[in-house]
Parts: C-alpha cells; sequence; structure tokens
C-alpha cells in the first residue's frame, strides 16, 4: 500500500511539473491593469510613486505594513458620482457606506465634497454625527438595530430610517411614539435576485406589500421611502437594468394598491471596483495546483460610475413620465466603487522560503489585513526591483496557519527580505475586516498633492491590552510590565 501511494504522490508531481509550464500563461487573453491604472508613477530608479513620492520611502518612513489612500482618485469617485446625469432633471442623492471604509480622516474628505452618510450601527451612527454629518444627509439601515439605537436615530431626525423586516415596524413604531416623534421611513425589500436571507422583506408572494400595509396604519410612522440593495458587485449595466426594474414595479404596485407615492426610491450600492471581481474557484485551484495565473478582471469591460447613474436616473425618470406621476428622490449608497482603488495596502517582505520551483515569501500582512485577498482579484505589484528575473511566490503572512495564504501561485520580480510590494483595491472592506490576531495593526496615511498626512496611527503592543484588568500596571510609554 505504501508503494503504491508513493507512486501516486510521485505521478501527482510528474503531473504538476509537466503541466505548469503549459499553463503558466494567462488563459483568458486579459492582462493585468498596469500600476499607471491607479495613477501610480515610476521614480528615476524605476520604483513606484504616488504623487511624486516613492512608495518604499513611505514605507521607511511610517513602517509596514501600511494603508495608504490616494485622495485624488478618492475625490475624483466621489465627484463622478455625484454629476447630474446629460439630459436629465437631476441626478442621484448620495449616501457613502460606511461600513466599506470607516476611516474617519476618509469619510470627512467624502463628506466636504457633499456625499451623506449610510450607517448600519449605533457605532456608525454615532461616527457619523462626531464628524458633523447633518441629521438629513443621514440613512439608518441594517439588519440588526438596537433599541438603544433606534432611539437616536428617531431623536436625531435621520433623514430615512430602513425598516430591515416586519417585525422591525412594531419596535419602530413604539419607540417613536414614545419620542412623540413621526420618523420617516422606508421598507427594505428584496426583488429576487442579490442578497436575501436576513436581509429585507421579499415582494414575492406579497409579503413586502402586507408590511407596507402594516407600516401605514401606524401614525406614528411617516412611510416615505423603499430601499432594496442587490449586493455583490455590479459590473454590467444589465444588471443594473433588471434589478431597478422590479423596484420599481413594485413600486407601482404600490401606487395601485395601497395609493402610496414614495417621496424616495433607494437602490443601495453594489457597483464593482473595475479591477476587482470575485475568484473562480475552478481559477484557485488551477492557480493552486499548476499556477495557472488568476484571471485579471477587464477595467474596460466593467461598468463605468457615469453610465451607471445614466442608467439608474433614466430608468427612474422615464418610468414616471410614462405614468405622469412626479420623479422621487433617488438615493444610492456606494461604497467600494468609492473607496476600493483609492488606497492601496504597502507590506514589507519579511523572509524567503525557497523550496526550488516555488518559494514563498513571508509578508507582514496576511489575512488578518488582507483577508479579501483570498476571495477577491486584488492586483500584486512589487515597489522596487521590477527589472530583476521572475519567479513563482506562494504570497503568505505571518499568522501561524496555513489558511494565511493571499496569492498560492504569483510570478513577481525576485523578492529578498526587506523588499516591499503593493496590494491594490484596499479600500473596501480591508480595514473593517482586519483584526490584531497576533500583530498590531498599521497607520494609515493618506496622500495629497505631493504631501502626506497620517490619518490613524500604528497600533502599539499597548493598544492591544488597554481594557484587560489583568495587565493595569502596564506601562503604556514603554509597553512592559512594571517591575
Amino acid at each position: 500500500m505504501n508503494v503504491v501511494r508513493g507512486l501516486a504522490r510521485h505521478g501527482k508531481g510528474l503531473l504538476k511539473r509537466t503541466l505548469r509550464p503549459m499553463l503558466s500563461t494567462s488563459r483568458s487573453g486579459v492582462r493585468a491593469s498596469e500600476p499607471e491604472h491607479w495613477g501610480l508613477t515610476r521614480t528615476p530608479s524605476g520604483g513606484l510613486a504616488l504623487d511624486g513620492i516613492a512608495l518604499h520611502d513611505l514605507g521607511q518612513r511610517w513602517g509596514t505594513p501600511l494603508h495608504i489612500v490616494n485622495a485624488a482618485r478618492l475625490r475624483d469617485n466621489a465627484r463622478r458620482f455625484l454629476a447630474r446625469p446629460a439630459h436629465r432633471e437631476s441626478g442621484c442623492e448620495v449616501f457613502y457606506s460606511y461600513k466599506t471604509n470607516p476611516i474617519p480622516g476618509v469619510l470627512t474628505e467624502l463628506h466636504a465634497l457633499g456625499l451623506g452618510a449610510e450607517v448600519i450601527s449605533h457605532y456608525e451612527l454615532w461616527l457619523a454625527q462626531q464628524l458633523g454629518v447633518p441629521a438629513d444627509r443621514i440613512v439608518f439601515n441594517g439588519p440588526g438595530k438596537s433599541d438603544a439605537a433606534i432611539r437616536d436615530a428617531i431623536a436625531a431626525g435621520v433623514q430615512v430610517l430602513n425598516v430591515n423586516h416586519r417585525e422591525e415596524i412594531a419596535v419602530v413604531a413604539r419607540i417613536a411614539s414614545e419620542l412623540n416623534r413621526r420618523p420617516r421611513i422606508g421598507l427594505r425589500v428584496t426583488v429576487g435576485q442579490g442578497w436575501s436571507g436576513q436581509f429585507g422583506i421579499p415582494i414575492e408572494g406579497g409579503q413586502a406589500l402586507a408590511a407596507y400595509e402594516e407600516a401605514l396604519r401606524s401614525p406614528s410612522l411617516d412611510v416615505v421611502g423603499v430601499h432594496a440593495h442587490r449586493g455583490g458587485m455590479i459590473r454590467s449595466e444589465h444588471e443594473v437594468t433588471s434589478f431597478v426594474g422590479a423596484v420599481l414595479a413594485f413600486t407601482d404596485e404600490l401606487h395601485d394598491r395601497l395609493r402610496l407615492s414614495l417621496q424616495v426610491v433607494n437602490f443601495g450600492g453594489s457597483l464593482a471596483t473595475p479591477t476587482v471581481d470575485s475568484l473562480p474557484a475552478r481559477d484557485v485551484r488551477l492557480n493552486r495546483a499548476f499556477h495557472a495565473p488568476l484571471t485579471p478582471p477587464d477595467p474596460a469591460s466593467a461598468l463605468p460610475i457615469e453610465r451607471y447613474l445614466a442608467t439608474v436616473v433614466g430608468l427612474v425618470e422615464d418610468f414616471h413620465r410614462a405614468r405622469s406621476r412626479p420623479r422621487p428622490r433617488i438615493f444610492i449608497e456606494p461604497g467600494r466603487s468609492v473607496t476600493g482603488d483609492a488606497q492601496m495596502l504597502l507590506a514589507g517582505v519579511m523572509s524567503i522560503k525557497d523550496q526550488g520551483e516555488t518559494a514563498f515569501a513571508i509578508l507582514n500582512a496576511g489575512i488578518n489585513l488582507a483577508e479579501s485577498c483570498r476571495s477577491e482579484y486584488h492586483q500584486l505589484f512589487p515597489t522596487d526591483h521590477a527589472d530583476r528575473p521572475t519567479k513563482v511566490y506562494s504570497i503568505v503572512g505571518p499568522i501561524c496557519t496555513p489558511g494565511d495564504t493571499l496569492y498560492w501561485a504569483a510570478r513577481m520580480p525576485r523578492l529578498d527580505p526587506g523588499d516591499t510590494v503593493l496590494v491594490m483595491d484596499a479600500g473596501a472592506y480591508f480595514v473593517p475586516f482586519s483584526t490584531s490576531f497576533s500583530y498590531p495593526r498599521p497607520a494609515i496615511v493618506m496622500v495629497d498633492r505631493g504631501e502626506v498626512k497620517l490619518l490613524r496611527r500604528a497600533e502599539q503592543f499597548g493598544d492591544l491590552v488597554t481594557f484587560d484588568t489583568a495587565l493595569e500596571d502596564v506601562d503604556p510609554a514603554h509597553r512592559v510590565p512594571r517591575a
């Protein structure tokens, strides 16, 4: 039996060695985007730079890992969302999804440009208020709202409080009555595509219609809107047209059956970052076994912000014009498409474990900071030495688990300890999903017109035990126990 197993292992290894050269080139014909796509340039020595600042130098100054926010790209994305599509009455009212990248320094920039806040928790509501966001520029969503959060949202007078499920209607009505307030509410619905489960009330079977009937019976509630969020990553105009059409069809039913003319139609977010897409399981298997390159998304085929807005606004305005009804306010709640490609993660190479055909490049950032790399395509660049001979690396983090693998097989110029690499499109869910798993979390800086601004200092050892009573005698200045 051992002989058979040995032959099987030998045969499998031979198969991999035979097929890897054949599969080592792109199978899709789509080339990975170059650094210039993100506004990066080259220094005279060939290193990557942002606004003339060498990224390697940023790592030297602030340490690695390091989140780097590109202020120019951030503002450009925000302004594109705020633009009015040509030949239309007006555009959309934009509420940035706080859960996507809740960095106060980033949020402040977005609010200064005119974006509101879409929040899903009591903390996020508090944060928006701390940042000075007016109540009428806040939309409160989420499947799980505490009584305290609902109370504060109603007391503040947020623009819309969206009820997630029918059982929540009575809770909101009770608290509104106790406060002697009549909050503006919407109901979240699902349209048979995209997210469902714990999110929203299905239109199918009349469930959403019955929920609206119940909400309208309450004198404590001002029912003004409908909310729907597709979820996932919208990359095509067809996906938008199908989703928006289903929501508008339901608003027709509300108008005809309940005589309810909505003031607000909210289509949520989900527009994709052009250079990010989910990784097909088959691609991951081929990458791991045969070093076949992962298929990069084609940015040219992704739905641009301008076309997304034109489609949404056009469908809503044409729908209501055809029925001689006034156009409602159109709300959208983008997240990843605003900040996703406006941030990058700079990681340092701690060590190289070379096994011949494949080497392990051990970074100081792994699933604790970049968990999304395991399920999404994120371009990876060396910040320096792009002219070195290439080698296939398994890009792994420093955590003591085999699950800490970001890229099973990535062909990179030769890496040495002390080098740095750049993970692109780190502005969507990298920061909120990060953990202090064995390592403190990194600093966050913003590069703006050639200047560098610290948005968040790096965590220190003492920060990780701040609330632990067993270590109350730790000296925070030295981060070691006192003698």
